[in-house]
């Protein structure tokens, strides 16, 4: 038998459970309380019971005050009997891996923010162990969640672009301060910290696997990470490319899906953290379909609680689904230190 925690009978029946599931945040800094707290203070399945944090400062004092849950900046303080079912992992993106393995270890299911993991076999191990201890291990692409996003996935897939012949995504702009740029904490700059995104929203949007990598980097500072570059993914007959630097317009996010009968562009207005809007163009002027984007947070926390609380449910990425997105950066960085060089998936 594994971990998994199975659905409360009152659940089935419609009755209020008797208890509630204990999930926990390690590291709370601004997108966990914007995205993730929200969403466990409105369930009724769930409640935040401890956040870790190595700063525990105004900010996070105030969450616990309204949630009650419990401060703390010792790791080891997840694992005492009782403190949590789940844990929801925030931390530094080179820190993820070490994270998830200890959560995994001690029986709790693991939500990971993106990026996943730094290095495929490290994703494989962490996806491995999940498996065989029975537990939810799953990776918050909150992209998979937008409206947007899942109609454009609908659209490429039911043919309605005709043939796809080209792809190409741009982000502009990353953290200038902190931890992000430190390679031991953030990873590798703007590909890892947002190209991770595109590395898992292309083959969902797509329903391809990915073939080849190759890219070049703009190596940073001394000491500091890469200032992103561009990346070329080969899914077989398309190709794509991605733009991901830290000059121009600050946060920009967009994807421009060409074929045959007409184009889809996705982007992320500048004025929300979150959500995407989408227009559907055929051959005339006007287009055939927009959808506004919707900023509502909390969507991949909630998924994650479904998975746990549900035995049948999956998360929208598991462990497993989110290597992929893993391997295309990892090789995208592999690439540049050989000039550019196609490296096979």
């Amino acid at each position: 038998m594994g971990h998994h925690i199975a659905v409360f009978p009152e659940w089935e029946s419609g009755l209020k459970p008797r208890t509630k599931l204990k999930v926990a945040i390690l590291g709370c800094g601004r997108f966990p309380r914007r995205y993730h707290v929200p969403a466990l203070e409105s369930e009724s399945r769930a409640g935040l019971s401890m956040i870790c944090d190595t700063g525990i400062g105004p900010a996070l004092g105030d969450v616990a005050a309204r949630t009650g849950a419990a401060l703390t900046t010792r790791t080891e303080d997840l694992f005492t009997p009782g403190a949590c079912d789940a844990v929801i992992i925030s931390t530094p993106h080179a820190l993820h891996g070490g994270h998830a393995g200890q959560c995994l270890e001690h029986g709790k299911h693991v939500l990971v923010d993106k990026p996943f993991v730094m290095r495929s076999i490290e994703a494989r191990q962490l996806a491995d162990a999940a498996k065989a201890s029975g537990l939810v291990g799953a990776v918050a692409f909150n992209r998979r969640f937008d409206d947007s996003c899942l109609r454009a996935r609908t659209l490429i897939q039911g043919g309605a672009l005709g043939e796809i012949r080209y792809l190409e995504t741009v982000q502009l702009g990353y953290e200038t301060q902190g931890w992000f740029l430190d390679p031991a904490l953030g990873g590798g700059g703007p590909f890892t910290g947002r190209g991770a995104h595109m590395a898992d929203l292309l083959p969902w949007l797509l329903a391809r696997l990915p073939q080849r990598v190759r890219a070049v980097t703009r190596p940073g500072p001394a000491g500091r990470a890469d200032e992103g570059g561009f990346i070329e993914v080969d899914f077989g007959a398309l190709r794509c490319h991605l733009t991901c630097i830290t000059n121009g317009l600050h946060m920009w996010d967009e994807i421009r899906v060409f074929g045959d009968k007409g184009l889809i562009e996705l982007r992320r207005p500048l004025d929300i953290p979150l959500g995407w809007q989408l227009t559907h163009w055929g051959t005339g002027r006007k287009p055939l379909e927009t959808i506004e984007a919707d900023d509502a947070p909390g969507a991949a926390t909630r998924d994650f609680i479904d998975a746990i609380c549900d035995e049948k449910a999956a998360p929208a990425c598991t462990f497993e689904q989110a290597w992929n997105s893993v391997r295309v950066i990892e090789l995208a960085f592999e690439s540049a230190l050989q000039e550019g060089a196609w490296l096979s998936v």
